[in-house]
């Protein structure tokens, strides 16, 4: 074997030992997780504001599914008047 062989495949192996030492770190995301890097940081009011922001979120949300409950409701109870007319509009 040649010393020029024997200097690549030994570079070949050491590119190999750092790329699996890379792919199999830890993340440091995963571990301590990306919530947990965002609750850590910031001011108080900054918290405050962004707790604020979630419940008024969640209650636009809860808001948003009633209207909708709402709407399905009323679609509903046109769709079982046309049908208890026979499936014509009447227009008057």
């Amino acid at each position: 074997m040649k010393l020029r062989t024997i200097a690549v495949f030994g570079a070949g192996v050491a590119a190999g030992v750092v790329l699996a030492r890379r792919l199999f770190a830890d993340d440091p995301e995963i571990v301590r997780g990306p919530l947990a890097a965002q609750a850590s940081t910031g001011s108080a009011p900054m918290r405050i504001v962004a707790d604020r922001a979630e419940r008024l979120a969640e209650a636009a949300s809860a808001a948003s599914l009633a209207v909708i409950r709402r709407a399905r409701g009323a679609i509903r109870e046109r769709l079982g008047d046309l049908e208890a007319s026979g499936g014509v509009d009447e227009v008057a």
